[in-house]
């Protein structure tokens, strides 16, 4: 067991005051945590304590996330961003908004303005305003629970084998710049309810950018005792410099760690700038230890700089402090310890920890869920959102006295529920075994490695392990109940979902689950009178903006059976039945409103390679309303020129949040294909957006990308996109997206010979020609000179086209051999050709050669073609006519001969000069033909 827990604290940023240094300073500190991490010590928490702005602009936060957030979540990847904790400081508002507030009135001790209530959450709306940008612009969770009825986040987290508890406050929500000393408050009703949530915590974090004496005097008294009754760790900034304080109050003690500024004056000057590495020791001895670190302009290093604290606490590079534990004067054990690994893209909860989400949502919150944002614990737990049948039948699966490991697999189509099912069933679970704790994945794309949570596992007896978007590592879990969990000697079961198709499709169905374990597949579908009386009284406790317009304005009696009959329409569709339902109840007659409306919103998010939310979403609305599934994380990720931690941090999770995108363990979609319909036609009418655009630039990014690694569907993005799109009846786009491809890669001739396909099937051979005698190159292979040859029959010029389809069919044409479909269709084309040869030149060779060709077509299909295979040629009609002694029936050589000759008559009724300066028709061999042909003779024959 990992015995220490280890955090960075930096506080008080000001981004927005000067560009330049404030970047330098910044990287250079991500850079010391970089090399810090790859010496082994990696943080297990970054805690950051307002004043991350100067003065409270949108603009200011963005540049703390692209300076800050984003690089050090490529540093320490994705799921650091769940480790993340900020809270604001008296920069990170705008003071121009609703200044004229009462300090008095809002500070006093009897006054209802900071408790943790919808109520109050409403009377303390005019400060809330304040911090508008600082809640929308900053990509971590906990700083969005400041607007909710709370006030303040309390989160639980499993790290180093203990429970570590992270209070956020606001000490800032009275903060004017004037005379702002003793005159603040972060809420006592609003910090005791915090503490409350994490009491069964190990270790409580409370983060505050003010030192307590920053506090109204009524208000330093109560917050100190509840503080000491917690044992807290007091982290904050605002002095701009490095302290420690040890408090003993009331019935214990707490500590409080002040931060310096990480940023508050150019290198250089009088000022430092500087961060603090704290370490918890978890051993008997438990201690505080500390390194602050500062820039040092002359050395242009970070250094070691200790001068705000008493040598006496120094031991070596650290200095060291009491836990708060109720112990003093302990002895410090200095023998190093072995690091355990950091458990990264997981998170423990246990029952008391899921039983805190349970609480009721605020109306904005549960409006956005209903629209379909992604479900959180907080959300999906809470007892605004109904409970299906589905939860206590997965839950029941579970029981107590069994053997054998349970692997529950809950399925569904896509936006049916499942999400929010599984981790509804993870309580019901838990409350029927209380000592039972879970083990979740917290990112869809991780993969399950058993050697990185076994020591974590070892810490508990009894796990239920709780995985979404499953199908990628249904194979991983089960080879670890196979190896008898590496030698773990506890309980553990699992509870997967997925979607049907890709829990199918990834052979996850068909896996040998009963050989080690209990197996239970079951599946969402169907919406059930009982659900859907419980889905409509929970839209009802909303009011009309629960309901929607449609529902609002029927009986309450009729309510639950309109969104029936919606489920019941949308399941002949076979897929995403339920959100489909959903979508016509509560916007069936103002979807294009609220496309437009999450549009605008999204479009006000700009990225830093220029594009903007509204760009993203047009991407995935796009490929989603035709059906296409190969929208991976890494294809977006190229065209946004971004890493895929940023795209998951920085757009996934945004788009998650509005009800506008979701994704699988691979691709992205829209929430839904009415959403993506909608989103389509809006870009279109209302923002005039080519959405062709969207399909061009993915493929040729996905194109260049393949130049330098590998991108498994890049055969779609060549070739299949344009082939579906033109199959659809959208030739044009289909052409464009083609032409653009052939534009980056210009001596692709798979692309070339496309192009021409398409230019040839709208009427425009012509065009298809200037490509094929423009082209430089001779390739190998077949389908260029065959398509080339038909282009050039569309045009009437049949010499080229008969030459170029015997070309085709030839050794010559290509190293590999021809198939029976190639030969076929080649053939079937040149005996079209030769019948026209004919009547245009009365040659009677070309007669002979029509009889040769249809005589080896005739071969080719085992006799009579199957009335099923239709075409234009007329190999029908040859054979009635050899059946009537008409003409004549040639065996194999003698065909094959008379194809070769007929090279040679071509010649005497002219051939451009294009054409033959392309292929080589001297000596042409047809052994490939000659043993296709013999290979289905042998086999009718057999």
């Amino acid at each position: 067991m990992n015995k220490k827990l280890t955090w960075v604290h930096v506080s008080d940023f000001h981004f927005g005051k000067n560009g330049f240094d404030q970047e330098f300073t910044t990287k250079k500190m991500l850079d010391h945590i970089s090399e810090q991490a790859g010496n082994g010590r990696k943080p297990d928490l970054i805690f950051v304590t307002g004043d991350i702005a100067n003065s409270g602009k949108a603009e200011e936060f963005k540049l703390f996330t692209a300076n800050f957030v984003t690089p050090l979540t490529d540093i320490l990847g994705i799921d650091y961003l769940d480790r993340i904790f900020i809270i604001p400081g008296n920069h990170d508002l705008n003071r121009d908004v609703n200044d004229g507030f009462s300090k008095e009135k809002f500070s006093k001790a009897d006054a209802d303005y900071f408790h943790p209530t919808v109520k109050s959450s409403g009377k303390r709306k005019m400060l809330l305003d304040r911090f508008e940008a600082f809640s929308a612009e900053i990509p971590v969770d906990c700083v969005k629970e400041f607007a909710g009825e709370a006030g303040s986040f309390a989160i639980t987290r499993a790290l180093s084998g203990r429970d570590v508890g992270i209070v956020g406050v606001n000490t800032a929500w009275l903060c004017d710049g004037d005379a702002d000393k003793a005159s603040l408050t972060p809420g006592i009703q609003i910090t005791r309810a915090a503490l409350e949530k994490v009491a069964h915590a190990d270790v409580k974090f409370v983060l505050g950018h003010h030192p307590l004496d920053w506090l109204h005097p009524q208000h330093v008294a109560p917050l100190q005792a509840m503080f000491a009754d917690h044992r807290v760790i007091y982290l904050h900034g605002h002095m701009h410099t490095e302290g420690v304080t040890q408090s003993i109050s009331g019935s214990g003690e707490y500590i409080s760690i002040q931060a310096g500024a990480a940023w508050q004056a150019p290198e250089g000057g009088k000022w430092k700038n500087g961060l603090v590495w704290g370490e918890l020791d978890f051993s008997a001895t438990s201690y505080i230890s500390l390194q602050p670190f500062h820039w040092s302009f002359d050395n242009q290093c970070w250094t070691l700089d200790g001068t705000r604290f008493h040598e006496s606490r120094r031991r070596g590079d650290r200095w060291i402090f009491d836990a708060p534990n109720g112990k003093s004067n302990a002895k410090i054990d200095y023998n190093p310890r072995k690091k355990s690994p950091a458990l990264i893209g997981w998170d423990i909860k246990d029952l008391q920890l899921l039983e805190s989400c349970t609480g009721p949502l605020g109306q904005e919150e549960a409006i956005s869920y209903f629209d379909g944002s992604t479900p959180t614990w907080n959300i999906a737990l809470s007892e605004s959102v109904p409970r299906r049948e589905i939860v206590s039948k997965v839950a029941g699966t579970f029981s107590a006295g069994a053997a054998l490991p349970l692997v529950c697999a809950v399925i569904g189509a896509g936006c049916e529920g499942k999400s929010t099912a599984l981790l509804q069933a993870s309580l019901e679970i838990l409350r029927a075994r209380p000592t039972k704790k879970l083990i979740w994945r917290t990112n869809h794309t991780r993969a399950l490695v058993p050697a990185e949570l076994i020591d974590t596992l070892k810490l508990h007896d009894d796990w239920l392990v709780v995985i979404d978007e499953a199908d990628q590592v249904a194979k991983d879990v089960l080879r670890f109940i196979d190896s008898d969990y590496d030698g773990y000697e506890g309980k553990i079961d699992f509870i997967l979902a997925s979607r049907d198709s890709d829990w199918r499709s990834s052979g996850a169905s068909d896996l040998a689950w009963t050989f080690k374990a209990r197996y239970k597949e079951i599946t969402l579908k169907d919406l059930g009178s009982s659900d859907a009386e419980i889905i409509v009284a929970a839209w009802e406790q909303y009011g009309s903006r629960g309901l929607g317009e449609e529902l609002s304005n029927l009986p309450k009696s009729e309510r639950a059976e309109k969104l029936r009959f919606y489920a019941k329409k949308e399941a002949k569709g076979n897929s995403d039945a339920f959100f489909g339902a959903l979508l016509m109840c509560r916007h069936g007659g103002d979807l294009l409103d609220h496309a437009e409306s999450m549009l605008n919103k999204l479009a006000a998010v700009q990225l830093e390679n220029g594009k903007s939310l509204k760009d993203v979403l047009g991407y995935i609305a796009a490929m989603h309303s035709e059906g296409f599934t190969k929208l991976t994380f890494s294809a977006l990720a190229a065209i946004l020129e971004m890493s895929i931690v940023r795209l998951q941090s920085d757009v996934i999770r945004r788009l998650g949040k509005e009800a506008a995108a979701t994704s699988t363990s691979t691709t992205v979609f829209t929430r839904h294909k009415y959403i993506a319909a909608a989103i389509v036609e809006v870009l279109e009418t209302k923002f005039n957006e080519d959405i062709s655009r969207y399909f061009i630039e993915l493929a040729v990014s996905e194109v260049k990308r393949a130049r330098t690694e590998q991108v498994l569907d890049l055969a779609f993005w060549r070739y299949e996109i344009s082939e579906q799109l033109f199959a659809s009846g959208k030739a044009r786009l289909a052409t464009d997206i083609t032409q653009n491809l052939l534009e980056a890669d210009e001596s692709n001739y798979y692309l070339l010979t496309k192009l021409a396909s398409f230019y040839r099937r709208q009427g425009g051979a012509r065009e298809a020609l200037l490509l094929f005698r423009g082209f430089a190159g001779k390739p190998k292979h077949r389908g260029f000179y065959f398509e080339w040859g038909v282009c050039e029959g569309n045009e009437r010029n049949l010499s080229e086209n008969a030459l170029l389809a015997i070309y085709a069919l030839s050794d010559d044409a290509e190293d590999a051999s021809l198939t029976v479909e190639n030969a076929r269709m080649y053939l079937s084309g040149l005996a079209i050709c030769c019948d026209k040869l004919y009547v245009a030149f009365a040659d009677p060779l070309f007669n002979e050669s029509a009889g040769a060709v249809y005589s080896l077509l005739s071969l080719v299909w085992g006799g009579t073609r199957p009335g099923s295979q239709k075409s234009s040629d007329g190999l029908d009609s040859f054979l009635q006519d050899v059946k009537k002694n008409r003409r004549r029936l040639y065996g194999r050589s003698a065909s094959i001969g008379t194809i070769a000759n007929m090279i040679r008559s071509l010649a005497l009724y002219g051939v451009s000069t294009e054409v033959l300066q392309s292929v080589n028709v001297n000596s042409l061999s047809f052994q490939y033909l000659d043993r296709i042909v013999s290979n289905v003779e042998s086999v009718r024959a057999g």
